[in-house]
C-alpha cells in the first residue's frame, strides 16, 4: 500500500465512504502518517524493524569526515545498532571457520569412528549437540566487538574504540554492523495496527480542528465533537496497549551465530 492509498483509506473513514464532505485535508493526513505514526511504530513496534548486517569497508575510515570527527554517516533506514564487529584482512575466518572453531571439525572428523564403534544414533546426536554448544561459547569468547555511539537523528556512528588497537598484526580494519533496520514504508502501511492508529490520529485531528469553530453539517446537523475526540483517543490507547503486549524478542540473542 502506498501513502496515497493510505490517505484515501483514512479519508474514506472520516467521510463515512463519502457520505460526509471531507474536512481534513489530504496534506494533513499525510503529515500525521509521516511525522507521528511512522516514528511511533518504528520506535515501539517489533515487526516494524528487522535484523540486518551492514558491511563498512576500511576505505571509509580514511575519509576526511572520519579522520577529523571520528564518525561515519549510515543509511537512514538503520533504526538501532546492537553490535559492531571488526574484521581484518587476516581475520575473515572469525566468521566461523578457523580456530578455536576447530572444535566443529573435531566433531565432524570423529563421527565415522564414533558411529561405528562406540555410539548409537541417539548418543551421536547428543555428542554433536555438546560439541556445537562448546564451539558457540568459544566463538563468543573470541569474537571482538567495538564500543560505539549511534545517533539516529543524525545517522552518525561514532567509533569509541581505537581501530588501530582493536585488531592484531596491524591490518586495516573493516566493520560488520549488526543492526535493526526499518522495513519499507509500504510494508508498514499494510499492518492493520498501523492503519487503526492513523485513522485514530485523523479522527482526533479533525475533532480538534472543527471544535475551534461553530461548524454544522448540511441541514443544520451538529457534530458531536466530544464523542469523536473520546473515541479517537480510546482507539489510540488500545493500539498502544497492544504494541506493549507484543513480546519484544529482539532483546534476546541466540548463541548460535
Amino acid at each position: 500500500m502506498t501513502i496515497d492509498e493510505l490517505v484515501d483509506y483514512v479519508q474514506m473513514d472520516l467521510t463515512m465512504s463519502g457520505a460526509l464532505p471531507p474536512m481534513l485535508p489530504n496534506m494533513e493526513i499525510r503529515r500525521l502518517i509521516t511525522d507521528i505514526a511512522e516514528k511511533f511504530f518504528y520506535e515501539n513496534y517489533l515487526y516494524a524493524v528487522q535484523k540486518a548486517y551492514y558491511f563498512v569497508p576500511k576505505q571509509l575510515f580514511k575519509t576526511e569526515e572520519f579522520t577529523q570527527y571520528k564518525y561515519i554517516t549510515l543509511p537512514c533506514e538503520i533504526q538501532s545498532i546492537t553490535w559492531v564487529y571488526p574484521i581484518t584482512d587476516n581475520s575473515l575466518y572469525q566468521l566461523g571457520v578457523a580456530a578455536p572453531n576447530l572444535s566443529i571439525n573435531l566433531g565432524v572428523t570423529n563421527q565415522p569412528y564414533l558411529s561405528s564403534y562406540t555410539t548409537t544414533i541417539a548418543e551421536l546426536g547428543t555428542y554433536k549437540t555438546v560439541i556445537d554448544g562448546f564451539s558457540d561459547v568459544l566463538n563468543m569468547l573470541s569474537k571482538h566487538t567495538l564500543k560505539y555511539d549511534y545517533n539516529f537523528n543524525t545517522h552518525r556512528l561514532h567509533i569509541l574504540t581505537s581501530l588501530n588497537t582493536a585488531t592484531l598484526n596491524g591490518y586495516e580494519t573493516s566493520l560488520i554492523l549488526e543492526v535493526y533496520a526499518r522495513i519499507p514504508n509500504e510494508d508498514l502501511y499494510e499492518d492493520q495496527k498501523f492503519r487503526r492508529y492513523v485513522v485514530a490520529l485523523g479522527r482526533e485531528q479533525m475533532a480538534r480542528m472543527v471544535s475551534r469553530y461553530n461548524y454544522s453539517l448540511p441541514g443544520g446537523v451538529q457534530m458531536n465533537l466530544s464523542a469523536m475526540m473520546a473515541e479517537a483517543r480510546e482507539d489510540k490507547k488500545n493500539v498502544e496497549e497492544e504494541l506493549k503486549k507484543i513480546p519484544n524478542t529482539g532483546f534476546f540473542f541466540m548463541v548460535k551465530r
